[in-house]
């Protein structure tokens, strides 16, 4: 009896080792990036080691699959996933199966979908990428509606980037205030407004109290292909009569440096910087191109802080009244402006309760996205919805080319002969080779 007893406690103790083994060797699936394209959206799966997958299509309603084998999702990921979307990814939901994770990929229209595993390098882990490509080709006589047009023109991005997070708290403050938990909430804020406006969108490098490296946090905007980032952050100092919000941009000597690491890294010589690559140019050629790139994002950084300090100095007291440049890390994106707002002093008594008021922090949020906003409007990035839309506001002059007709202008620029007519005083529809035709605005 204590024999089979014994023999029943092995075969026990055999199988649980055995379920251990499965969960220690299973891939933890620790990160999902998405990075938008004109008719391509390309998801990363990153992974702690490798594991096999399978993808496939689903339609009524357009869905594509992506099973991952042995493999759990970590909390961080689960949480975030609410975050994921595109102009063809609506959203991305989980369910565990079997031994693995699928992920349905829940779709506007229908996609072409692809996957390639990519092999962990310094940087990542091994990672499985899902490229969905989408959109139809119609024929060049058919004339797209002003509706259809406006939906192929894309949004604004602004990635919005809450400082610290996870196991880093950052500042520690009066009554108990944490600059990890303020910035998240002034972040999520600012996104839920830059959201609300048509042709804007908030990309988040964290919703949740996680950690990211700092050149990770640049990687996710560059990912997003964003106009603009945004590091949300609170101060401290020894004094405790510091106070007030302040606005950063990179310094030159920050620009110095990060130009050489760009130049010295292959895999930054091989990015598109202000839309040109580097890595087939001679040194020289390559070193002029990167420091007129980020002289412009300097400057354009510079004047994205002026108008935002300029709408915050209604709601906070400000520490200086004009943009500050300093070499953060998280500012050196050399082709995408970046600025880095201090909302205040938690070592200050006052400052502490105010940003540990969720009143304060929503009208903080507020000022920085009515900046941001006021200032894209007026400057808004060619080929971007905003930009669209003061176009069709706006009349602007045709030159004839020949083998126009006037129908032919009327019918291409959307507006009917007589309107046509009438804002050029036309009394008939004879034009020539050279002529300037005001084409009336809407």
């Amino acid at each position: 009896m204590q024999t089979k007893f014994q023999t029943f406690l092995s075969i026990i103790l055999v199988w649980m080792a055995s379920i251990v083994a499965m969960e220690v060797s299973a891939a933890e699936v620790r990160d999902i990036r998405v990075a938008q394209q004109e008719g391509v959206t390309r998801l990363v799966f990153e992974l702690s080691n490798k594991s096999e997958h399978r993808i496939f299509p689903l339609s009524n309603p357009d869905r594509i699959v992506v099973d991952i084998s042995d493999a759990n999702l970590s909390n961080s990921v689960v949480n975030g996933l609410a975050a994921l979307s595109s102009d063809v990814l609506m959203r991305v939901r989980y369910a565990k199966r079997n031994s693995g994770v699928r992920f349905v990929l829940d779709l506007a229209q229908a996609a072409r979908a692809k996957s390639t595993v990519l092999s962990a390098n310094s940087t990542y882990g091994p990672r499985i990428l899902v490229e969905l490509e989408y959109g139809k080709r119609k024929p060049a006589t058919i004339v797209k509606s002003l509706a259809n047009i406006s939906k192929e023109k894309r949004d604004i991005v602004i990635a919005i980037d809450p400082g610290h997070g996870g196991k880093d708290p950052g500042a520690l403050g009066k009554y108990k205030v944490r600059e990890k938990d303020i910035v998240l909430s002034i972040a999520k804020e600012l996104a839920k407004r830059i959201n609300a406006v048509d042709g804007f969108k908030a990309v988040l490098t964290r919703s949740t109290d996680v950690y990211l490296k700092l050149r990770d946090r640049s990687r996710v905007a560059r990912e997003a292909n964003a106009d603009l980032m945004i590091s949300v952050h609170a101060d401290a100092f020894t004094k405790a009569s510091a106070r007030g919000a302040s606005v950063w941009a990179l310094s030159l000597s920050g620009k110095s440096s990060e130009m050489g690491r760009w130049l010295a890294q292959q895999e930054n010589a091989a990015d598109l910087v202000g839309g040109i690559s580097l890595d087939d140019k001679d040194q020289l050629l390559a070193e002029v191109l990167l420091d007129m790139s980020m002289n412009s994002t300097i400057q354009m950084s510079l004047n994205i802080g002026e108008s935002v300090l300029g709408k915050m100095k209604g709601v906070a007291k400000l520490h200086k009244n004009s943009v500050q440049q300093a070499g953060f890390v998280v500012l050196k994106s050399p082709d995408i402006p970046s600025i880095l707002i201090e909302t205040g002093f938690v070592s200050n008594k006052t400052e502490a309760k105010n940003l540990s008021s969720r009143t304060y922090r929503v009208k903080l949020a507020e000022s920085i996205s009515k900046g941001v906003i006021e200032y894209f409007t007026k400057n808004a990035p060619e080929g971007t919805l905003v930009a669209w839309k003061q176009k069709k506001h706006s009349d602007y002059v045709y030159t004839v080319s020949k083998g126009d007709t006037l129908s032919q202008i009327a019918r291409r620029n959307q507006v009917s002969l007589a309107v046509l007519r009438k804002a050029n005083k036309l009394k008939n529809d004879v034009i020539w080779i050279g002529q300037k035709l005001v084409i009336p605005a809407g």
